[in-house]
């Protein structure tokens, strides 16, 4: 009796496993409506290390990505009325999102330190979470280095916290 309800389980199981991999076989690939995305904004930032002084600067922001993960990205960070800060240019890739909610950017940047007119390399990690409609907040974290001779090459660890308009 045993031997014939273990028989039958496993002809159920098998059964219910080819009925469950013909459907994902039958099933069409998803893809998610991406229509161009992006955000713009501005706030504050403080510098972690690189800051020659005072820590607390001002930031600004924008990101556009053309209907893919993708996209590109022009900020202007680390300035201030006594510092004119870094204008960087740069790839944007999001590496995660809940949407329309929660948005991770991972960015890679160069552009120009415009205090000494040296150029920087860097990239960070961008979190956006829209508080309501198309209002955010986006906390960005990144590292830029600023290559300035043997001397005076420096790493700029910056945090930062804006307000932003996302779309």
């Amino acid at each position: 009796m045993k031997l014939v309800a273990a028989s039958a389980r496993s002809i159920f199981l098998a059964r219910f496993t080819l009925a469950v991999a013909a459907l994902c076989a039958l099933a069409p690939p998803a893809f998610a409506d991406r229509p161009i995305h992006g955000s713009v904004g501005g706030g504050t930032s403080f510098l972690l290390t690189g800051a020659g002084g005072d820590r607390n600067r001002f930031e600004l922001e924008l990101d556009i990505e053309p209907a893919s993960r993708f996209g590109g990205l022009i900020a202007w960070r680390a300035f201030d009325p006594d510092h004119h800060g870094l204008l960087l240019g740069g790839l944007i890739y999001e590496g995660a999102a809940a949407r329309p909610r929660l948005v991770l950017d991972l960015h890679a940047d160069a552009g120009i330190d415009l205090d000494v007119t040296a150029p920087v390399l860097g990239g960070g990690l961008r979190t956006t979470l829209t508080i309501w409609r198309f209002i955010g907040l986006a906390l960005d974290t990144g590292a830029y280095l600023v290559i300035d001779g043997v001397d005076n090459t420096r790493l700029v660890i910056a945090t930062s916290a804006s307000a932003v308009a996302r779309w």
